[in-house]
């Protein structure tokens, strides 16, 4: 099983959608922000949607989700596509991989805009060395120029202590380390340390440098299980 999805990655999800409300709801207050021009929409790693705030994607005409997870595609139809339906929004759902013939893909919709759904920060566990993985990553970012585009991803992950500092009053601990640390994580991996109480090292998934210089970035903490947490960023750009 890939460890970026799969049934036991769904089950997870299932099972945590209310401690993962908080991430959810800040996801849609990001795109709520959002106003695409394009009124077609793909979704590259869409998986089935579970952090996806359905009233956004019912403002497009027309979806097309691509996932290589078998179990993606019925899923994402099983969450959305009663609603997409009612709101008139077409939805085709692909099981396959989009990142790969990325160009191809992107000739192949040439009015759309394009939304990676957490799926490029897990590039560097599907890439044999953190060099091929940066190297992707970059020329995704090169290929998605002049195009309407945004992602949200993990920028960082690792362990936290279970019980979170009470409103107020954080207890930090900004001696967290990074692996493979970018070289403007120190400001911010201290206060997001100190916020969130993380402890020992944490991972860099090489996705600092995906947005072109002054895209506005959004900062989302994601309590992916009650001892780890991941760092997701999220932007959007015009084309």
């Amino acid at each position: 099983m890939n460890r970026t999805g799969g049934l036991l990655w769904h089950w997870r999800a299932w099972q945590r959608q209310s401690q993962w409300q908080g991430a959810c709801d800040d996801i849609g207050q990001w795109l709520d922000q959002v106003q695409p021009v394009r009124q077609e929409l793909l979704i590259i790693g869409a998986s089935a949607g579970w952090m996806m705030p359905v009233r956004w994607l019912q403002g497009f005409k027309k979806i097309t989700t691509f996932d290589i997870d078998s179990w993606a595609a019925p899923l994402f139809r099983w969450r959305h596509g009663r609603q997409l339906q009612a709101s008139g929004t077409e939805l085709t759902c692909c099981t396959s991989d989009a990142l790969t013939p990325l160009d191809a893909v992107l000739r192949a919709h040439p009015k759309a805009a394009v939304l990676f759904d957490n799926v490029l920060g897990q590039l560097r566990f599907q890439q044999p060395s953190i060099d091929l993985a940066s190297a992707q990553i970059d020329k995704i970012s090169r290929s998605m120029r002049a195009r309407e585009w945004g992602s949200v991803h993990d920028a960082y992950s690792g362990p936290v202590y279970p019980a979170r500092p009470a409103a107020g009053a954080p207890r930090g601990h900004p001696s967290v380390r990074v692996a493979h640390p970018s070289p403007a994580q120190n400001p911010e991996i201290a206060q997001f340390s100190a916020q969130f109480n993380a402890r020992g090292e944490w991972l860099d998934h090489l996705t600092a440098n995906l947005f072109p210089r002054g895209t506005p970035v959004h900062h989302i903490a994601w309590p992916y299980a009650p001892n780890y947490s991941h760092w997701l960023q999220a932007g959007w750009i015009a084309p």
